[in-house]
């Protein structure tokens, strides 16, 4: 069978995946694009204002009056972005477990390539309407032919870290440095189009050319793992309730690893948002008001933690169910390890509030309120899966209105 006979029908198996296994979540993000647009289109009056603020983490890089390192160090941020985007969802757009078989087929290198660039584009969908509306805005303000080239060097090179991370190569993406380093150093020269014209031809042509295969390395020998100062740490704490929240970390941190980060990312984004509050509100009391809303969104954000944690138990209730163990023994477990996950996201705020001015009692009530909301909302994502945004959407805002009331 010739290859492209089967290699046509790879692809379309992997964008079939990508599909399937992320099209809700796929949905949610550009549901939150879109509610994100919205609010910045009720804040600017013209089209370009608009275009300004949404791909205002794009036009960054074209501000004048930073330097060579700095220009490099966000070029070099921007691509740890991509790079973290497409590890999030690095088991979806590699296929799943269909590739294992895959890998037996007669495909060469290059095809594969080729499927992942056609998947990660879909992938980065959100991020690439992100670089479109800088472009726009840079076309239709007379930006400069440099300014453009750059943008477009932009998209190659991020999605040349993307595949580096999916075929876990740290060696694919030792090419970034200087690229960025080139980039930074010709901005604002006369010699800025010819490097992003040579950026950009390298990084398609590091698209293009199928990746070397890997050494083989020698089998190492078996050797039992000493445990790590997490799990003696844990052991100490938790005493003989270790082993049981050992699993429900190992199931967070491990097997829900892209997921983990995804939440982490996400309540990062929301501390920072209520910063920014803060700071457009002058640090007043209304700021208070936004660190606190801050934490109810983060509590419904990490919320969605606990869906992922039931699955896993349930995926082993056949090994689990022929122990002595009582029926949802996991319930308090994963209940403890997903408000230590979500502690960090819920204290920043907290500690936001009490530097905008209020008292410490009133800071640290907040923080506790939320955090038995982070608990509470455990019920809702697992009451029904087709209503638990909805479900658990109006509990914590009922939740939130009489927080604040209660503490304002």
């Amino acid at each position: 069978m010739p290859e492209t006979a089967i290699a046509n029908p790879l692809l379309r198996y992997r964008l079939r995946w990508y599909a399937v296994s992320t099209a809700r979540l796929l949905l949610r993000r550009w549901q939150a694009l879109v509610l994100l647009v919205g609010v910045l289109a009720s804040a600017n009056t013209s089209v370009f204002g608009n275009l300004d603020t949404f791909a205002h983490p794009v036009l960054l890089l074209l501000a004048p009056g930073h330097g060579v390192p700095w220009r490099c160090a966000y070029l070099l941020l921007l691509l740890a972005a991509a790079a973290l985007w497409a590890y999030m969802q690095r088991t979806q757009i590699t296929g799943g477990a269909f590739m294992a078989f895959a890998g037996s087929l007669p495909l060469d290198a290059r095809q594969r390539r080729r499927a992942d660039v056609a998947v990660l584009l879909l992938a980065d969908s959100p991020l690439l309407l992100m670089v479109a509306a800088a472009f726009v805005s840079q076309a239709a303000r007379g930006g400069g032919l440099a300014h453009l080239l750059l943008l477009a060097a932009l998209v190659p090179l991020a999605l040349v870290t993307q595949v580096g991370v999916l075929e876990r190569r740290a060696a694919a993406v030792a090419g970034l440095l200087p690229a960025c380093l080139l980039l930074a150093a010709a901005f604002g020269t006369a010699l800025a189009p010819v490097a992003n014209l040579l950026v950009w031809a390298g990084a398609a042509l590091a698209l293009r050319r199928a990746p070397r295969p890997r050494s083989t390395a020698a089998p190492a020998r078996l050797r039992l793992p000493a445990p790590s100062w997490p799990a003696r740490l844990l052991r100490a704490v938790a005493g003989r309730h270790a082993a049981p929240l050992r699993v429900s970390f190992s199931i967070l941190l491990r097997e829900r690893r892209d997921e983990a980060l995804a939440k982490a990312l996400g309540g990062c984004a929301l501390c920072a948002a209520s910063l920014g509050l803060g700071a457009a509100f002058g640090h007043d009391a209304r700021a208070i008001v936004a660190a606190w809303l801050a934490q109810g969104v983060i509590a419904l954000h990490l919320s969605g933690l606990f869906r992922g944690l039931q699955m896993a138990h349930q995926a082993g209730a056949l090994y689990t169910g022929a122990l002595p163990l009582p029926p949802r023994w996991w319930r308090r477990f994963d209940l403890a390890a997903v408000l230590a996950f979500g502690l960090p996201f819920l204290a920043a705020p907290a500690a936001l509030a009490w530097h905008e001015g209020a008292t410490a009692a009133r800071a640290l009530a907040g923080l506790v309120s939320y955090a038995a909301l982070l608990c509470v909302l455990r019920a809702p994502q697992l009451a029904s899966e087709r209503h638990a945004l909805v479900l658990s959407t109006i509990v914590a805002g009922g939740w939130m209105a009489a927080t604040i009331a209660y503490l304002y």
